[in-house]
Formats: structure tokens, C-alpha cells, sequence
């Protein structure tokens, strides 16, 4: 839509813009030369992140000494959880149905990942980080982490979960 020039509007308009950029320009320079010279929000701003960052690059940096997980102190973070229990669970809720599972009698499922090794992994199913609570959450109810997922919500419980994560984290180390 072609704008009409001659509308009284634009005169307005243009006058305004005229008459309010230089105005706000001159007193941002001003403004600008009255500021301390040593208080230089920028510079302090980027001082506060290098710091951040290089703590994070010497968090980084240290490290586990041999590279590898403690699995003994992972497997003692899941709550109230007994390993013995869990493979007994494991067969309680037919998850060798689907899964292989060392130790874990007749668990020789192919539907499934093989779950030998899995205190290695560094994810659940790729979607949550190997660690103890996000372990039981899963196993509590896979779909809500991953809609698309073929493994069920089999009703596990809070405690049956710790069980069986407490049995999942002993089974790293070639297990």
C-alpha cells in the first residue's frame, strides 16, 4: 500500500524523528564522557566470565585420576537400594523378556538392549545422563522421558526402582 506523502501525519512524523535521534545521541555521548573512566561495565563483565570459565577449565582439567567413574560410590547414591533385590525384581517385572541382563536368570530378551555393561554407559536410552536419579526415574516410567520409547511403563516402584539400579551399576567393567 502505497503511503501518502501528503498526509499532514508525515510531516509529524519527520519532525519528530528530526528533532528526537540527535537529541538522544547527544545525550548518550554525554552521558557516556561523564562515566567514571576506571568503572567499565564491559570490561568487568568479561573479567566475571573469564573467571567462570577458567574454573570450570581447572574443574575440567583434574578430573578422575584413572579416567574412570567411581561405580562403588555411584552404586552407594542410590537410595535405600540392595543389588541382591534388584535381580530378583529384574524377574519379577519380566524385564528379561526384552533385555539381556547378566545374572539374571532366563533374562535373554533381544527386543531390547543387552544391559551388560551397563554401569559404563554415559546415557539411558540417550536421553538422560547415567546417573542414580535419573536411573530410577526412568525406570519408574520410561515414556515420560521418551515418548517414542517400546519399553513400558510397568508400574515400577519407587523402591523396586532403587533395587534395580542399585543391580544395573554392578554390572560395569565388562560385566
Amino acid at each position: 500500500m502505497p503511503r501518502d506523502r501528503q498526509n499532514p501525519m508525515w510531516s509529524v512524523i519527520g519532525t519528530f524523528t528530526a528533532i528526537t535521534v540527535p537529541l538522544a545521541l547527544t545525550a548518550g555521548v554525554a552521558l557516556w564522557s561523564l562515566a567514571d573512566p576506571l568503572a567499565d561495565p564491559v570490561g568487568g563483565w568479561l573479567g566475571a566470565v573469564a573467571d567462570r570459565w577458567a574454573g570450570v577449565a581447572a574443574w575440567y582439567g583434574a578430573g578422575p585420576v584413572d579416567a574412570k567413574p567411581d561405580w562403588q560410590a555411584m552404586r552407594l547414591q542410590v537410595m535405600n537400594g540392595d543389588a541382591a533385590r534388584g535381580r530378583a525384581t529384574f524377574v519379577e517385572y519380566g524385564c528379561g523378556a526384552c533385555h539381556v541382563i547378566p545374572g539374571v536368570s532366563g533374562a535373554i530378551g533381544t527386543v531390547g538392549p543387552s544391559l551388560a555393561g551397563f554401569a559404563d554407559r554415559a546415557y539411558i536410552a540417550g536421553v538422560l545422563t547415567n546417573a542414580p536419579g535419573d536411573l530410577t526415574r526412568w525406570l519408574i516410567n520410561p515414556p515420560l522421558f521418551a515418548p517414542d520409547t517400546a519399553m513400558p511403563d510397568l508400574g515400577v516402584t519407587d523402591g523396586a526402582a532403587a533395587d534395580m539400579a542399585a543391580y544395573l551399576y554392578t554390572l560395569g567393567d565388562g560385566a
